[in-house]
């Protein structure tokens, strides 16, 4: 099935590309002035900053409790509980800021260079018009957003998951083995912030077969030795991270969540269980309300996701048109089946993620999700727009009052 538009080599060149990035910078900054957001702020909820620091004194425990993060207790020492990936940025800014690193400028990055991977992705499968569409609906169609807006660990941790995870498909839809190489090795690096990204090697790998397949046709064992080449650095980097977590905790996957108190204070509510995930739907599912001529939203453990990320309502319908019209393939069906395993996971975990505007947990498959949305389709439908329109709309003034709300 052709699917793809002509390689175009003078991306940066399209007017679009840069219209669509300064939307999101002027959004960015827009909301930053109005919450008077300092955008070159050290937010304190950083363990990622302590961790860098920690690891330059050639420690792996930060040697105290620090009341404010969530922090894994392990044999009587505190260590981060997060997975390692978005400390190494942070490590690499210490040796220019010390332990007041930019997080939150960080954190903004991540989710710009989401958009111009998000163009990049979606100009492989549409014109310039409908690419700036996506990329925008992609990022400030979210709750990313939101997000986005300071530098706390868990925002570091999920906007760079998000970031890795967008770079992933655009290298997977390239046309050069060096990009399918950088795609995989994004997906590992995403897998090092938000572990559960692990669902879509599947995809990723079926992926890879059928480019390396179409670009020189040979048998199955000789496609698949031709494949070997493309896992060094994402094995390089599953080794790491496991061997990592050993050697701070004897478990090369135990990154330290277990070991919050919240976890071991009661055996009988474990970090994951099906009983948890009748009342996360019921959280999903909560709406917002009017309350003194203002819409308020619940703060915690999400709300209305379908709103907050109408990705939700745009994806489901494309794959039924894109089936009804028999351009449905395998890899539509691994991409399906890898969020649905990734939203099922989700929902067994204890929370769905505190503090927050929207439903955070459920961004980290939305890149995917606009794979799946572009694939198979040429034309942006009219109803793509209005709900694309909405979703950025929404989310921006989610965003403002959120922010509002809890300064209230």
């Amino acid at each position: 099935m052709t699917e793809r538009l002509s390689p175009r080599p003078s991306l940066l060149r399209e007017t679009r590309l840069w219209y669509g990035a300064a939307i999101v910078v002027l959004t960015w900054v827009g909301i930053m002035m109005i919450l008077n957001f300092d955008i070159f702020a050290h937010s304190p909820r950083d363990s990622y900053t302590l961790q860098a620091l920690a690891w330059r004194e050639g420690k792996l425990s930060l040697g105290q409790d620090y009341p404010w993060l969530e922090l894994a207790i392990y044999e009587g020492d505190y260590y981060v509980s997060f997975p390692s990936v978005p400390a190494l940025v942070m490590w690499l800014l210490t040796f220019f800021f010390g332990e007041n690193t930019p997080n939150t400028l960080v954190t903004g990055l991540y989710f710009l260079t989401a958009y111009f991977a998000g163009y990049a992705l979606a100009r492989r499968f549409r014109k310039s018009a409908d690419a700036m569409f996506f990329a925008l609906f992609l990022t400030l169609g979210c709750n990313m957003l939101q997000f986005s807006l300071t530098g706390d660990v868990w925002n570091q941790a999920q906007l760079m998951c998000f970031m890795l995870t967008t770079l992933c498909a655009l290298g997977l839809t390239g046309e050069t083995p060096l990009e399918w190489g950088l795609g995989l090795f994004c997906l590992a690096l995403s897998v090092g912030c938000r572990p559960f990204q692990a669902a879509f090697v599947p995809p990723a790998l079926w992926m890879l077969y059928k480019n390396i397949s179409r670009a020189e046709p040979a048998p199955l064992g000789r496609t698949l030795a031709r494949m070997l080449p493309h896992l060094a650095a994402p094995a390089i980097v599953a080794l790491a991270l496991g061997a990592y977590n050993y050697a701070r905790f004897g478990n090369p996957l135990e990154f330290g969540h277990n070991y919050l108190p919240e976890f071991t204070r009661d055996p009988d509510q474990p970090q994951f269980g099906l009983q948890y995930v009748a009342g996360n739907i019921a959280n999903l599912l909560r709406l917002p309300w009017f309350e003194e001529n203002r819409l308020m939203f619940p703060m915690f453990n999400g709300f209305a996701f379908w709103m907050v990320n109408p990705i939700y309502v745009a994806a489901p319908v494309a794959c039924v048109v894109k089936a009804v019209r028999r351009r449905w393939d395998a890899t539509d069906t691994l991409l399906a089946l890898a969020v649905i395993l990734e939203i099922f996971l989700l929902l067994l975990h204890k929370t769905l993620g505190g503090w927050q505007f929207g439903a955070r947990y459920l961004c980290d498959p939305i890149p995917m999700m606009l794979l799946l949305e572009l694939r198979g389709r040429k034309t942006r439908a009219r109803w793509e727009t209005a709900l694309g329109t909405f979703a950025i709309a929404f989310n921006i003034y989610g965003a403002i009052v959120f922010h509002l709300m809890d300064l209230l």
